[in-house]
């Protein structure tokens, strides 16, 4: 692909325009479209920052339709942080590229295959819940009838909620998966996808999906010029790349969770709702080694009390901490005799387990129809047998290395889960090594990578530049929108500091405020929080005024992201509260989102041991915990708010942040800055409704 050819497909009066009615002309469009061109011709890694509507899909998806028209061997895989974009990209904008432009290639859609429905394992609960099955208003019925018409298979494209306990009966599992000896091979959803895969020329794939792969070809040595969990590829975009350092930081993290300890091991000795014999009871009665289904149950038994003493040392521990997570020092492992006893007992208590089931499996003759239960008991036992082992690292001080190690405590309505993880303290170096340094292009986009640094922050934390004979490329392209006419920023200068938050007199304030705003504006408000506690209160403080009013009000928590977002977007003048998450991600252009809230400034909870133990490495070494990370984490997540207003260029809208550290602490200048330059009043509270309703309806 030629400059030339960039320029036919973006340039006035080229073939996007001539094809596409609605297509504006946009010169960052076109250069960021060259700098992905010369990326691939290069050899190069690239850091892009495409403003909002610059269209950076199309921009990095023409060069890989191109280069995959020209050069048949190669592969281009694309990777997003957010399902919606995944969707976006493979079921809209490719399909419409191709019309546009007259030519196409293969391409396939990449997702983890505990997202598709087995065939195998839906056929062994169908049988072992005959009745149930047979039953219209069931839930495996349903799913049976969706079965026949669906093409995917995919649980996302499932009409309707499916139950967590259905699913993990009936997903596809890689331990699990009998491969070409299963009789519905041919049919298998998951292995079709796969099959497509290896045909398309580009991959539509996720963060999660791609990380897997990477560590799969870094532990196993394995180049990208081989097949691993992915087909063979040699080029990489990853867009939202803004989130790549906290997916793989995720990614990367060992867990120990109680409660999926005790899902294992249930699953093991327990009748369920779609079977009435456990699994031990299926295949027990053909074991040839004596009382051993005895022993079994016995060291179930005792894991399960090991596993009890060690939730009720950690939920004590959580306790003490108001249930925050907790971060352990080096210098603490002395005050953890009591922890070390407990998770010990756990890892040796799994381990007798492991080893009985082994030898249960090998002194076994049940008939071949049941091999593939004798193939889920040795998954269950060597699940449960890893688990421990993170144990079995953390207790072991000695070998302790540049990781975070940490206590969590998760809670769902009275439900607490306690989990024990080991967290890698950067991730730069395993992103350089496994991925950066392995594949010929790699193109990394957001609208919020730079911080008016020249990517420094967003680089450092990812490994690059890694090596100065290796081209890194740079491109900034500012979005087409207006912002200094078409959206205003109110910073009220009087409004008070959070640091006591959930002190009355501050809730009040903000529910005040935001019922002002949003009354003045009519509706079509985001309101953004950085606590969900906070955002339940303040919610349960309006909600009858907006009742009164005839203004709905959504929080999230509610129903589900996909369904709060869309009766956002359809109910025009709805009001939606909503934290994390919905920081990005949210696209509702036209009239339905006219004014984005921005309660707090979004830094990182203090209380986050990674984010603790990564901030004090950097005072460790020298250097500023609170300016080199804290503050630039917050500076690129408030950009992402704050592009949650503008989409379109016919958009027009307020942005309001009541956080007065913006405007009287020295930070604030840096964060403001980095935000796109709009219509800027000073304000006080008093002077917001009057300076809203003016911009929107004056």
């Amino acid at each position: 692909m030629t400059k030339h050819d960039i320029y036919e497909i973006f340039d006035k009066g080229g073939l996007l325009e001539k094809h596409f009615s609605g297509y504006e002309y946009r010169e960052g469009q076109l250069l960021m479209a060259e700098l992905v061109r010369e990326s691939y011709e290069t050899g190069a890694i690239a850091a892009i920052e495409a403003g909002t509507g610059i269209g950076k899909s199309f921009a990095y998806l023409a060069v890989a339709l191109y280069h995959a028209m020209s050069s048949p061997d190669e592969r281009t895989v694309i990777a997003t942080s957010t399902i919606n974009l995944q969707k976006q990209l493979y079921e809209k904008d490719l399909p419409m590229l191709f019309r546009y432009l007259g030519f196409s290639c293969k391409t396939a859609l990449a997702v983890g295959r505990g997202n598709y429905v087995c065939i195998h394992r839906f056929v062994q609960t169908r049988n072992e819940a005959s009745l149930l099955s047979q039953d219209p208003q069931s839930e495996l019925y349903q799913v049976g009838q969706w079965m026949q018409s669906t093409q995917t298979g995919l649980f996302a494209d499932y009409p309707s909620r499916l139950s967590f306990e259905l699913r993990g009966e009936i997903c596809c599992d890689g331990d699990l998966c009998p491969n070409h000896s299963c009789d519905y091979f041919k049919e298998c959803f998951f292995f079709k996808a796969k099959a497509k895969a290896k045909e398309a020329k580009i991959i539509v794939t996720n963060h999660h999906l791609l990380f897997t792969d990477a560590q799969s070809r870094h532990i196993g040595d394995v180049g990208y010029d081989e097949e691993m969990i992915l087909p063979p590829f040699n080029r990489l975009i990853i867009d939202e790349a803004h989130n790549m350092e906290s997916n793989a930081t995720e990614y990367f993290t060992d867990e120990y969770d109680s409660k999926e300890m005790l899902r294992q091991i249930h699953r093991i000795q327990r009748t369920g709702r779609y079977s009435s014999k456990s699994l031990l009871e299926q295949v027990g009665e053909y074991s040839t080694e004596a009382d051993i289904i005895d022993r079994i149950q016995d060291d179930i038994h005792l894991l399960m009390q090991e596993v009890g003493t060690l939730d009720q040392y950690l939920l004590a521990v959580f306790q003490k901490n108001d249930f925050q997570p907790v971060l352990i020092k080096a210098e603490q492992q002395h005050r953890l005799a009591d922890f070390v006893k407990a998770a010990t007992s756990v890892a040796e208590a799994s381990g007798r387990l492991a080893a009985k089931i082994n030898v249960f499996l090998e002194h076994n003759k049940a008939p071949e129809e049941l091999d593939a239960k004798l193939a889920e008991l040795r998954v269950r036992g060597t699940r449960i047998s890893m688990m421990s082992e993170v144990l079995t690292r953390f207790c072991n001080f000695g070998l302790w290395q540049d990781e975070v190690h940490w206590f969590n405590a998760e809670s769902n309505n009275r439900d607490r889960t306690v989990q024990i993880r080991i967290t890698p303290l950067s991730i730069a170096d395993l992103l350089v090594d496994a991925l950066f340094s392995k594949l010929e292009t790699v193109v990394c986009t957001s609208a919020t990578l730079d911080l008016s640094d020249q990517f420094a922050f967003w680089s450092g934390r990812v490994g690059l530049p890694y090596d100065e004979s290796r081209p890194f490329l740079k491109g900034i392209f500012l979005s087409p929108f207006d912002y200094k006419s078409r959206l205003m920023l109110l910073t009220p200068s009087d409004a008070p500091l959070p640091a006591k938050e959930m002190e009355e007199p501050y809730i009040s304030y903000v529910a005040q405020t935001i019922w002002d705003a949003v009354h003045s504006s009519g509706g079509g408000a985001l309101v953004l929080f950085t606590s969900y506690v906070m955002l339940k209160q303040v919610k349960r403080m309006l909600e009858s005024r907006f009742e009164q009013a005839s203004l709905t009000l959504l929080g999230q928590g509610e129903l589900d992201r996909y369904t709060l977002l869309n009766r956002f977007i359809a109910e025009q003048d709805s009001t939606l509260f909503a934290t994390s998450s919905f920081w990005e991600g949210v696209d509702a252009p036209g009239n339905t989102l006219r004014m984005v809230i921005i309660v707090k400034l979004p830094f990182a909870v203090p209380s986050d041991p990674v984010f603790k133990a990564r901030c004090e490495a950097i005072d460790k070494a020298g250097g500023s915990g609170f300016y080199q990370l804290a503050l630039q984490s917050a500076t690129m997540k408030l950009k992402q708010g704050f592009g949650r207003l503008l989409r379109s260029t016919a958009d027009r809208g307020v942005v309001l942040i009541l956080d007065s550290r913006v405007i009287t602490k020295n930070y604030g200048v840096y964060m403001l800055r980095a935000l796109p330059e709009s219509y800027h009043p000073e304000t006080e509270s008093a002077g917001l409704c009057t300076k809203i309703e003016n911009f929107l309806y004056g």
